[in-house]
């Protein structure tokens, strides 16, 4: 299932959301979601990964645990080069090995559209985002959607899953599901 949340923000209103770069520090449970997306990253490596990006980086955690010389890292918030837009800054990389789009596809207007302009730029995706949120108050997120949501939208885009984790925290807002696919 696939549940539209909210209408798009303008882009002052998300300049304003997205002023700073996510710190998933700040955040118990993305504590041990953020290490759960590195560990499924580093199995996806094994598959000859020489290259990276990461456009919703925050802080860079995933990215940067992979210890790749070829990262490209973005944020819409500014302090990195690829700044802006996921949209807008995809089609300004290189073509990569491997894209992670951690806690991201949940904030965009088209997810599919995001995720087919990903597809023509890598091998292989890193995908984190909440599980079932379908009753999620935080205004940044414009979707909610169940695993089988998710796996339409990414074979919708041409990726194929080749491994799937659930990570439910009992007490925390939010269940998640980490995509590793080709």
């Amino acid at each position: 299932m696939i549940k539209r949340l909210r209408p798009k923000y303008t882009e002052k209103e998300l300049r304003q959301i997205y002023a700073k770069p996510h710190d998933h520090t700040n955040w118990h449970d993305h504590l041990i979601r953020v290490d759960v997306t590195i560990q499924i990253a580093k199995w996806m490596t094994t598959y000859g990964v020489n290259s990276v990006a990461d456009l919703s980086c925050g802080n860079a955690a995933i990215a940067n645990s992979l210890e790749i010389a070829d990262t490209y890292l973005g944020d819409f918030a500014p302090g990195y080069y690829y700044c802006g837009p996921i949209e807008t800054t995809v089609n300004l990389i290189p073509n990569v090995d491997l894209f992670i789009c951690s806690e991201t596809l949940e904030h965009v207007d088209d997810p599919l559209e995001v995720l087919k302009a990903i597809r023509k730029k890598t091998k292989y995706l890193v995908l984190s985002t909440p599980e079932a949120a379908f009753n999620d108050t935080n205004p940044e997120h414009y979707w909610a959607w169940d695993s089988d949501g998710i796996k339409e939208l990414l074979e919708g885009a041409g990726f194929e899953a080749v491994v799937f984790n659930s990570l439910k925290i009992n007490d925390y807002t939010y269940d998640y599901q980490i995509w590793g696919c080709r």
